[in-house]
């Protein structure tokens, strides 16, 4: 666990001291919500926003308001990121409901929220990744466009069991169809694509998370007047795609080279034009 810090409510220390309760409702249950950031030059990329989802998943989530303090947690953040000693750093960080006295599914009233971060020096995305691209593998899961935003909740058994059936196929990434046959979005990342021009990626309203990389993608595409459809993409057409890459706070822009049995140019010549405006975006935000 070598450069792995945490700090629990506040307290820094190396991961492997780490102590939570074993009666806490993030271990028991899941019963969290949490976010994942990078930081650049010791500073969290896109804080603001990051705060502002984590904050909609606690809505989302019946957490108390209260529970997610910004200002505490940024301190927290500073503190964490400090004993790491890292200017990029990798941050997750997750708020529980509290410490159940019992085993009831029910929360209890009143209950103490826990803050839990982890943080790490970033490991950079290879190199070899970038420059060719990476596989995705295909994986089919319930539908979900009920129209409720997405809340990014501590439990993520299905996207480890997606990402384990991923590596067994020989790809880097699991890309989520629903039983409909639209393509949602990665495991752990958002899915775009490019046909005869044009910037393609899954609505909101099938059920996606809201991604942060994926609005400021939008944001630098729309800005650069390249035409955007926020369209079902059917998993029968991934053949006629001729461009497709996935994106993280974590990882930016990364070029997709096959999906299951497509192969796309990679980097394809709007993959590379996305992935470097994204970059000087996180530049202009660094000041």
């Amino acid at each position: 666990m070598s450069g792995l810090w945490a700090s629990v409510d506040g307290r820094v220390t190396p991961a492997e001291q780490a102590v939570v309760p074993a009666l806490d409702r993030g271990f028991l249950f899941g019963d969290a919500v949490y976010e994942v950031f990078s930081t650049r030059r010791g500073r969290p990329l896109f804080w603001a926003e990051h705060l502002d989802r984590l904050r909609a998943s606690g809505a989302r989530t019946g957490l108390a308001p209260q529970a997610i303090d910004g200002a505490v947690l940024r301190a927290e953040v500073a503190a964490l990121c400090a004993a790491v000693g890292a200017d990029e750093a990798y941050v997750r960080l997750m708020v529980s409901r509290g410490v159940n006295p019992d085993l009831a599914l029910d929360p209890r009233e009143g209950l103490t929220p826990t803050r839990v971060l982890f943080a790490r020096p970033l490991t950079p995305v290879d190199p070899a990744l970038k420059a060719h691209g990476c596989v995705l593998s295909t994986t089919v899961v319930p539908r979900r466009d009920d129209g409720q935003p997405v809340a990014k909740k501590s439990s993520r058994q299905g996207a480890i069991a997606e990402r384990l059936a991923a590596h067994a196929a020989g790809a880097w990434e699991a890309l989520r169809v629903d039983t409909l046959g639209r393509v949602l979005e990665g495991a752990t990342s958002t899915f775009f694509a490019v046909r005869a021009g044009v910037l393609l990626t899954p609505p909101l309203g099938l059920g996606i998370l809201d991604g942060i990389t994926r609005r400021h993608v939008l944001a630098v595409a729309r800005a650069a007047s390249v035409p955007v459809a926020e369209a079902a993409i059917p998993a029968e057409a991934l053949d006629e795609l001729d461009e497709a890459f996935i994106c993280s706070s974590t990882r930016g822009v990364v070029p997709v080279r096959a999906i299951d049995a497509h192969g796309f140019a990679a980097p394809g010549p709007l993959t590379a034009a996305m992935s470097a405006a994204y970059e000087a975006v996180v530049e202009a935000h660094l000041g």
